[in-house]
């Protein structure tokens, strides 16, 4: 009896020891979730600024108060390229950019208008029932004057920021907290995809023409933050020395729910939005440390790098300065690196086109021009170009034998050997393929036949243990 009692006990102990556990690890999920929430109200809140949440109550018990029949206007303030700022700058120096702007944007403010830091570069203002259209329209261009003013750091450099702005009004562009929001991020979009720095109104006729990119595009900078983006790489094969020539590395969008994206997919939203410059330091970047990776298990190994570049990214003034500044960060040989451009015709037709290539050089990036067709009017231009390569599009190959393409590609593959220029044939899907662009005298190659683009651990096994001569042997 006594037996049954101890066990008896022993096992009431042990359940109330288990039950205290549970108790005890929930109430410090808890603890840790409030902490966690604290602290990320904490990192946005400057003096005079509320935070997300607060806002969010703010606009729900207001729109409760004042019913349908009153109105009052909400901005919002989404900074353009910011993420260019964080890229260049670092998280710290960042942070007090976006402190001295808050700041300044709420010294403009009338008291009784509440700004929130929403999201780390975005800002959303509270204009109450006492102003009206004019009076909004007024202060978001006082905020706009307060972001356009530089900012200085390091004691002399100067940050130039715009941003895109977007108003809305209740009721009758949302009647809730969440309709008003959508419909500022739907305005603030259209400001986004005609180059930012812009203030535009909402009206009914977004919804129809651009909300279908609207989700697309907030996942975006969703993903920049969540790291989401990443390279896959594309062998570039040497046919005559039966080696690895090089590798091209392709942007794809690691999707939470779509599984793997291919830039088709979204390119033209980043476009739009200017997130493209973002992409190209970051790729440039990543590109970096990937080629580091490959040298500490092949020191011995030569292979090019090289990754598309966008007309966009060359229409920027900075884009050598900043592009100088990584391979500083990194002490990197640009030698290596080949940048791909996909629009032939920017070369000779814009100032700050040719001005950013000439300057890319003289760091030693080399130059390739991509998807390259039967074009006897740029063929004529080839010797003018500031071009290392000619990469030959899939859509060449295509083309139908005939004399006159014969005579072009004898004609390209002869002014490539007279000025030391590489040409690479792109889009060889099959054996046929290849033996009619080796007939050419064309031995740099590039296609699903040799292999599909792949991560980068990958692409280090395929460089180790792909044997190039087996597919000459098919």
């Amino acid at each position: 009896m006594n037996d049954i009692n101890s066990t008896t006990a022993v096992i009431i102990f042990l359940f109330i020891l288990f039950a205290t556990g549970v108790v005890a690890y929930f109430l410090f999920i808890s603890v840790r979730e409030t902490e966690r929430r604290w602290k990320e109200e904490r990192s946005i809140m400057v003096e005079g600024v509320i935070s997300k949440s607060a806002m969010n109550s703010l606009l729900a018990s207001y729109i409760s108060k004042i019913g349908k029949d009153a109105m009052f206007s909400i901005i919002y303030a989404d900074l353009d390229r910011f993420s260019e700022i964080t890229q260049a700058f670092g998280d710290k120096e960042s942070k007090k950019i976006m402190d001295k702007l808050t700041k300044r944007i709420r010294s403009v403010l009338p008291k009784d208008c509440k700004a929130s830091l929403y999201e780390k570069d975005i800002y959303i203002i509270f204009i109450p029932i006492d102003y009206d259209q004019s009076d909004t329209h007024e202060i978001a261009r006082r905020i706009q004057e307060q972001i356009n003013e530089s900012i200085t750091l390091f004691g002399s450099t100067e940050i130039n920021l715009t941003a895109s702005i977007s108003i809305a009004y209740f009721p009758m562009h949302g009647e809730t907290t969440k309709q008003l929001i959508n419909s500022l991020k739907l305005a603030n979009y259209t400001v986004k995809k005609t180059g930012g720095n812009a203030i535009r109104l909402y009206n009914e006729d977004m919804s129809q023409t651009e909300g279908e990119f609207l989700d697309y595009y907030y996942q975006i900078k969703n993903a920049i933050s969540k790291k989401e983006f990443l390279l896959y790489y594309h062998p570039i094969v040497d046919t005559k020395k039966e080696q690895v020539y090089g590798v091209e590395a392709l942007l794809r969008w690691n999707h939470p729910e779509h599984g793997l994206l291919s830039p088709f997919k979204f390119i033209n939203i980043m476009e739009q939005s200017g997130d493209i410059y973002w992409v190209g330091l970051w790729g440039l970047e990543s590109l970096i440390k990937s080629y580091y990776e490959f040298k500490q298990v092949y020191p011995k190994a030569d292979i090019k790098f090289t990754f598309n570049i966008s007309p966009k990214q060359l229409l920027n003034e900075s884009l050598a300065v900043d592009f100088q500044r990584i391979l500083k960060k990194y002490k990197m040989n640009a030698e290596t690196i080949i940048l791909e451009i996909a629009e032939f015709a920017l070369f000779d037709k814009h100032e700050v086109v040719m001005q950013n290539i000439s300057q890319l050089r003289l760091l030693g990036f080399q130059f390739a021009v991509d998807g390259f067709g039967l074009d006897y009017a740029t063929l004529a231009k080839l010797e003018t170009m500031p071009l290392d390569t000619i990469k030959l599009s899939k859509e060449f190959l295509n083309e139908e034998h005939s004399y006159v393409k014969s005579r072009f590609v004898n004609l390209l593959v002869e002014f490539a050997n007279k000025n030391n220029k590489t040409i690479i044939s792109e889009g060889i899907e099959n054996r046929e393929m290849l033996n009619a662009i080796n007939d050419y005298g064309i031995d740099i190659v590039q296609g699903f036949y040799f292999a599909r683009p792949m991560s980068f651990d990958s692409f280090k096994i395929y460089f180790k243990e792909t044997d190039i001569s087996n597919f000459l042997k098919k």
